[in-house]
Formats: C-alpha cells, structure tokens, sequence
C-alpha cells in the first residue's frame, strides 16, 4: 500500500462521547417478523418495543443519558428486531432479534455498560446474555484524521 495523503474530517456527532455520559439508542420502529402484518404500524415489534424503551427510561437513571431515536428503518429484515447504539466517536453496535416483551431490561443494562466504557467497546463477555449472541456488527469510531491509502 502506498500512502496518498492525510486529510481532516469533521465529523458530526450524533449523541456525545461515552466520557461525557450520553449515548443515542436508535430502534427500528418498521421491524416486523416475516409473515407479520404491515398494518397497522402501532402493531409492530419494532415500534412496540420502541415505545417499550421510552416507557422504561421514565424516571430510570439512564434518562437524561441516552437520546432514544426511532429508526424507520435499519435493514435488519431478516432479524427483527433491531437497535444500534452508537455515541460520537466510540463504537457503534448493531443488534437483531430484540422482542419487545423480553429485551428491554436487556438493551438498558446495555447502554449502561456502554456509557462506562471510555472508548465504547464492549467485550461479548461485558454485554448482558440477551445481546452476547444477537449482535450483527460493530463500527469502528469516527476520527476527526483519517488516512487514505491505496494498493
């Protein structure tokens, strides 16, 4: 590889830095198992569980923590459903196969776990059970330097 240039770039935060202590949790608000209705869209997991976060966070320590942002759509269609948790320049983490009956005590203690972590990466060994084996993918964090290289 042979180096081209190095260039700044701004990048735009969508929640704060964990070291600040906010985060933003983004919920597909469309997912929907194969086969589920469409309509009426109050009726989907997605949006069920959705409105299941906001409801838990009233009141919960984790409030004035974590932006809670519906998703109309986060492609997970063949495993609904989904969340991404991401917070300014640490790591994103993108999960499946979230039902709104059983993972929302799950998906808080996470976004606990990832408010603690100076750099926001989270061993599979630190995540609650519910979301070891549900993960589907993690981005590295944004810098404001980036290199470019080409072969």
């Amino acid at each position: 590889m042979k180096y081209i240039e190095t260039m700044n770039t701004e990048s735009e935060e969508i929640g704060s830095s964990s070291p600040s202590g906010k985060c933003t949790l983004f919920v597909c608000t469309s997912c929907r198992p194969t086969g589920f209705p469409r309509e009426p869209k109050e009726d989907r997991p997605g949006f069920l569980l959705y409105h299941k976060i906001l409801e838990a966070l009233e009141g919960s320590d984790l409030q004035d923590s974590v932006n809670v942002e519906a998703a109309k759509c986060l492609s997970l269609c063949p495993r609904p459903c989904g969340v991404a948790l991401t917070s300014g320049e640490t790591w994103t983490y993108l999960f499946g196969d979230q039902d709104p009956a059983t993972s929302v005590a799950s998906i808080l203690e996470c976004v606990s776990i990832y408010l603690k972590c100076d750099d926001g990466e989270m061993p599979r060994g630190v995540r609650p059970p519910g979301l070891r084996e549900s993960i589907l993918g993690r981005l590295p964090p944004l810098t404001k330097k980036m290199e470019i290289f080409y072969e």
